[in-house]
């Protein structure tokens, strides 16, 4: 059944929503006059068929406990298959409110107090704010900038490894910030090491869902021998733009490592997710959730290309060409300025809100993240005032 696709040129007003990208903006940037750009949600609208799922269920006049469903755990293996290639047992699916609640779980399940947690950086914020809350040491392999593209510097880590420093590794897959989608031989090579070394993989997939032809998505569930060390976490939060709502799974094929897990969500009350995540779970892995899906990639791919076409005539500026996600990487250091003072220049001249690179580790110093799921429209606000304050 074909599915209505909302008008994604048609801007949406999040204001006083208590929208963390709006709301927030007098308290990050220290005024309320930026266009935010930085948080990694779209300014797009779900698909109307979600909003019926949700209204439906709201009408019932009881919102009680609920089970984690058949249906609900079918659902997720449906499209972890059809989107993914990727086979699951029903089993070997849990549920959690977020994946960064996943990935805390996962360092307290899997090391203990003063051990290492490798990362390779830049890479999501959250990412060094979990291990250091559960009071881990910060293992840090910096990527490699090769041709205007990430790569993982293996010796490094596998040194690290080798070392006895590193119990557990998180990983982006595909990365974030920059975008870049991890090859066959690359996540092989991860995974060969981390079995070598007894090295517990935790592996962020959230924005899996959105990749750019020609590229393509492989899970690191997929490659050979990772079963045994890796927990998987993924959400609907990204692609479906519904983070509002809590609704992340993990997968753990496992049993002992699965085990060692649920004890752990089982201590933080943390192995569930509310009434109306399980309902968008349901009604958003379909086919009708295929054909928002493919409508939703086309859309920021042109974003993606318009944006890459100006900025590529502002010989200051670099973006890396995002494989993936709706976030663009973007290098100011060929500015000559300090970091603070592009900060500045983009809050107090551009009236932009941007991510800031050093939330992402050392290694993000002269860069910063601007989030292209926006109306066309907007976007070419966003690209008017960088092109005004740097050209």
């Amino acid at each position: 059944m074909k599915t209505t696709i909302p008008d994604f040129d048609q801007p949406v007003n999040r204001q006083s929503t208590d929208a963390a990208k709006y709301d927030a903006r007098k308290s990050v940037f220290g005024s309320n006059n930026v266009q935010p750009l930085w948080v990694a949600d779209m300014d797009l609208p779900v698909p109307p068929f979600l909003q019926d799922a949700l209204i439906k269920r709201i009408q019932h006049p009881c919102y009680g406990y609920t089970m984690q469903s058949r249906a609900l755990k079918e659902s997720v293996q449906w499209w972890m298959r059809e989107e993914h290639g990727c086979r699951t047992n029903a089993e070997t699916i849990l549920f959690s409110p977020s994946v960064v609640t996943t990935m805390c779980n996962s360092i307290s399940a899997c090391t203990g107090e003063g051990e290492g947690v490798a990362l390779f950086s830049p890479v999501y914020e959250r990412f060094y704010s979990s291990i250091l809350h559960q009071k881990r040491r910060v293992i840090n392999i910096p990527l490699c900038l090769d041709n205007g593209r990430y790569t993982i510097d293996f010796a490094a880590f596998e040194q690290a490894c080798r070392s006895g420093k590193v119990k557990m590794v998180l990983f982006c897959n595909p990365q974030n910030p920059s975008g870049r989608v991890w090859s066959v031989e690359e996540l092989s090579e991860l995974v060969r090491i981390c079995r070598e070394y007894k090295v517990f993989l935790f592996g962020d997939e959230i924005h899996s869902d959105i990749i750019y032809p020609p590229n393509t998505h492989t899970s690191i569930l997929d490659i050979d021998g990772a079963e045994k060390w890796t927990i998987l976490a993924h959400s609907i939060g990204k692609t479906f733009n519904c983070s509002g709502l809590q609704p992340s799974f993990v997968l753990i094929p496992d049993q002992w490592l699965r085990r060692r897990f649920h004890r752990q969500t089982n201590r933080t009350h943390t192995g569930d997710i509310n009434l109306l995540a399980k309902i968008a779970i349901q009604a958003l892995f379909s086919e009708k959730g295929q054909q928002y899906k493919r409508a939703l990639i086309h859309y920021l791919a042109k974003n993606r290309d318009f944006l890459a076409e100006r900025l590529a005539s502002l010989r200051q500026l670099f973006m890396m060409p995002p494989e993936s996600t709706f976030l663009a990487w973007i290098d100011f250091r060929e500015t000559g300025l300090a970091h603070d003072a592009i900060r500045r220049k983009l809050i107090e001249q551009a009236g932009l809100g941007l991510s800031d690179g050093l939330a992402y580790g050392p290694a993000g110093e002269g860069w910063f993240r601007l989030n292209f799921g926006v109306a066309r429209t907007e976007l070419e606000k966003a690209v008017e005032k960088l092109e005004a304050t740097f050209g």
